[in-house]
């Protein structure tokens, strides 16, 4: 009933969390679309200045384990989502500071080549907290510029979820699982950060709208796992292909 009742907790904090950008993408863009580019309140340094925007994209995570544990078990990149609020701050026209607030899924899968042992797969999705923080420096043209980001990221494991089969004990039967997996303190590291990298595109559509593009790779300084006897290291790298919208101010 506990792993029933953090699941649906999960998820509506997610789909609250996209309620959220979705709101604030429907209600900011047109006011601030629609101000005037002309009169007393233009800016004199269009370039200058604060933005906060939203973007959404697709996450390629990958799992970097020793070959030698579990010599025959196979694992595989896994599918996820990337979320985001960005806040910048432009210094020029070629370089800006920024930060993200972002939801992020890490996921990955596992086979075993050897027939009827224990877990011949399984599929592990994980949820993450994340605030990067980045230098942009960007090139090209007045309106359509090339950018690129270079910076760190730290954030919190929030929620795991696995699901496979598992061989029973006394038999050869395989049965079925689809569950939360709770933390253990003693072996989970639930502190995640790294570095990150990212190349992209971006347009502006008007004097205080901005239109991204981006390609992100995200590379784990920490282990999923604590020090303790059998330890084995995992690291989850992943790679971001994200799309959003900035408004200046």
């Amino acid at each position: 009933m506990c792993i029933i009742l953090d699941s649906m907790k999960m998820k509506f904090l997610f789909s609250m969390m996209l309620a959220m950008f979705a709101a604030f993408s429907m209600s900011v863009l047109p006011v601030m679309a629609g101000q005037p580019h002309d009169g007393p309140e233009k800016k004199e340094n269009p370039d200058k200045g604060w933005g906060i925007g939203i973007s959404a994209g697709y996450a390629y995570n990958m799992l970097s384990i020793p070959d030698a544990y579990d010599y025959d078990r196979h694992y595989s990149a896994g599918d996820g989502f990337y979320v985001a609020i960005p806040v910048k701050y432009n210094f020029n026209d070629w370089f800006a500071l920024s930060g993200e607030v972002a939801a992020v899924s890490k996921n990955y899968s596992s086979y075993r080549s050897m027939q009827m042992m224990a877990y011949p797969w399984e599929k592990v999705e994980n949820y993450y907290l994340s605030v990067p923080v980045y230098a942009q420096f960007s090139f090209g043209g007045k309106k359509l510029r090339g950018f690129v980001n270079a910076g760190i990221y730290a954030g919190a494991w929030l929620y795991s979820h696995r699901q496979g089969e598992s061989l029973g004990p006394f038999d050869s039967v395989l049965y079925p699982y689809d569950e939360a997996m709770p933390f253990d303190s003693r072996r989970d590291n639930r502190f995640d950060a790294g570095l990150l990298a990212g190349l992209g595109l971006k347009y502006r559509a008007a004097s205080c709208v901005e239109i991204f593009a981006e390609a992100r790779y995200m590379y784990a300084l920490t282990d999923m796992q604590k020090q303790y006897r059998g330890h084995i290291p995992r690291y989850s790298n992943t790679m971001v292909v994200q799309a959003g919208a900035v408004f200046m101010f």
